[in-house]
């Protein structure tokens, strides 16, 4: 049976202009290490760390502007622009007008994804302030790491003695979207494993002050399980996760903008299904069933954040090209290599 525990939320809030946005942060049996990291978070949100304490990468095409950060999520560290900032006109202006399409940041943005398994728990990263699995630099991919994209980065954390769990990040300046590969490797038998991933959309914050987005299930190119989207209200600017995996996936949307909810609870999928859309500020959710990963095995994800001016055809032909799974797989059991090298050293 899957565990469906949820985990407890501390509260904490942002602010822009007149606009206060709560926000709950996951945490697993908080300790003092986790009280410093949710500090420092703060901290850095304030700005009264200094900058070199991180070193997050920024990959930028014609379409898409990212950070990547020391989470190993998108985003540039806590509410450091860039977090995913989008194009539609595909000219490279991310701030037209002098305004920020940035569907992340300000404030304090959540991006994050999560394990579960029955010997790990429910574990999490978040570019706000949530370190399960590490907080190190990301690394910029050339030549033949890069797989034949323009822009390409590598992060790579785990949990010790349990997973490793790499995040590679591709896209070609003319993509309008983000390929993301996430390769989990086994380092003791895993059961029940499942990983999941979570964005707060809030494409029409900094232009017109609003968090509220219209969300949906699916469209009418992709079934509920594989795609999740969230339009602005006022822009119509769209992001989604679209599964591009072979592991079985479910979406949800949640009201809790902020939390990334355990995946075996995303698994069973919920929220309204396209051409229906719930209107606020909700969360998207997407779970993949990794089922048992024995020790020393690794299990490829593969899935992207797509872009558009329009809901019902987000993540369509026009949102850039796809490798053969035959190469995503040869370079993820490549990091995944890379990864126990690391460890090693």
């Amino acid at each position: 049976m899957l565990n469906r525990e949820r985990t407890q939320f501390p509260r904490c809030q942002r602010q822009v202009g007149n606009c206060v946005k709560t926000h709950s942060l996951v945490t697993q049996r908080p300790g003092d290490n986790e009280m410093k990291r949710l500090l420092l978070a703060s901290l850095l949100s304030a700005g009264l760390v200094a900058a070199a304490t991180a070193a997050p990468i920024t990959l930028t095409g014609n379409y898409v502007q990212v950070g990547i950060s020391d989470y190993g999520t998108l985003g540039s560290n806590s509410s450091t622009p860039p977090g995913i900032r989008h194009d539609p006109s595909g000219t490279g202006n991310f701030t037209p007008d002098g305004v920020a399409n940035d569907y992340l940041t300000p404030g304090t943005p959540s991006e994050a994804f999560a394990v579960n398994s029955l010997e790990t728990g429910f574990r999490v990263n978040n570019n706000y302030g949530i370190d399960n699995f590490g907080f190190t630099s990301p690394t910029l991919l050339t030549g033949a790491a890069a797989n034949g994209y323009d822009n390409a980065a590598s992060w790579t954390g785990g949990l010790e003695g349990s997973l490793s769990i790499t995040n590679s990040y591709f896209f070609n300046n003319g993509d309008e979207r983000v390929l993301i590969r996430t390769v989990i490797t086994a380092l003791q038998d895993l059961t029940n494993l499942v990983f999941g991933r979570h964005l707060d959309p809030d494409p029409d914050v900094n232009r017109f002050g609003s968090f509220a987005t219209v969300n949906t299930r699916g469209n009418s190119l992709f079934a509920p399980e594989n795609l999740v989207s969230a339009a602005g209200t006022n822009t119509g600017l769209t992001i989604g996760l679209l599964n591009l995996s072979s592991y079985t996936s479910n979406t949800g949307i949640s009201v809790g903008c902020c939390d990334i909810d355990n995946p075996y609870n995303v698994l069973a999928g919920y929220g309204p299904t396209s051409p229906t859309t719930n209107i606020g500020d909700y969360g998207l959710q997407m779970a993949w069933n990794i089922g048992d990963l024995a020790s020393g095995a690794s299990a490829i994800i593969e899935y992207a954040y797509v872009m558009g001016d329009r809901q019902d055809t987000v993540g369509g032909d026009n949102g850039g090209t796809v490798p053969e799974p035959g190469s995503l797989a040869l370079l993820g059991l490549g990091l995944a290599a890379l990864a126990r090298l690391r460890r090693k050293a």
